[in-house]
């Protein structure tokens, strides 16, 4: 004899623009799959930096949870930003990562391939790739799923600046 499958509380049923093979409409939680061609650039940025979000307020699924890639290109420093009320995790997944943090960006620390790193709510941080020669990127949960991001430009007195200059290029 099989057993029965556990009844599903209601309060976890909702429906969801997914479908099955057939074209058919779930009517229950799906787990869902961004590929990397369907990530978007239409959201906040921070100079320095681009953010390709898979998963944030505007998708159906994304309540409590925001998730994206973050790529710095060879020598680049971003500006410095904070992200509200938003907690931040980062895992390196190519090049080496300096952080700077404080009121005045006074701290640093950085991370490399396969490193986690957390970034506390409202602290104001900068990103900067510390290698000249390759892309740094990272993946990135936030604890909201809002795309929360306040640049800070009058602090660019403290920011470290970019070993490489892109804006010349443009």
């Amino acid at each position: 004899m099989v057993p029965a499958a556990p009844a599903v509380p209601t309060a976890f049923l909702r429906a969801s623009a997914a479908e099955d093979s057939r074209g058919v409409p779930l009517s229950e939680p799906t787990i869902r799959v961004v590929p990397s061609a369907q990530r978007s650039t239409d959201t906040p940025q921070t100079p320095g930096l681009l953010r390709e979000v898979a998963f944030d307020s505007r998708n159906p699924d994304a309540k409590v949870l925001s998730g994206f890639v973050s790529m710095v290109q060879p020598g680049a420093a971003t500006g410095a930003h904070h992200h509200g009320d938003q907690e931040t995790i980062l895992y390196v997944l190519s090049g080496r990562a300096r952080f700077r943090w404080g009121p005045r960006l006074e701290h640093s620390t950085e991370a490399g391939v396969g490193d986690f790193v957390f970034i506390p709510a409202e602290i104001i941080h900068q990103e900067i790739n510390a290698s000249a020669e390759e892309e740094t990127s990272w993946v990135v949960v936030r604890s909201n799923p809002d795309p929360i991001v306040v640049n800070l430009p009058e602090l660019d007195a403290f920011a470290e600046a970019p070993a490489v200059d892109y804006t010349a290029a443009e």
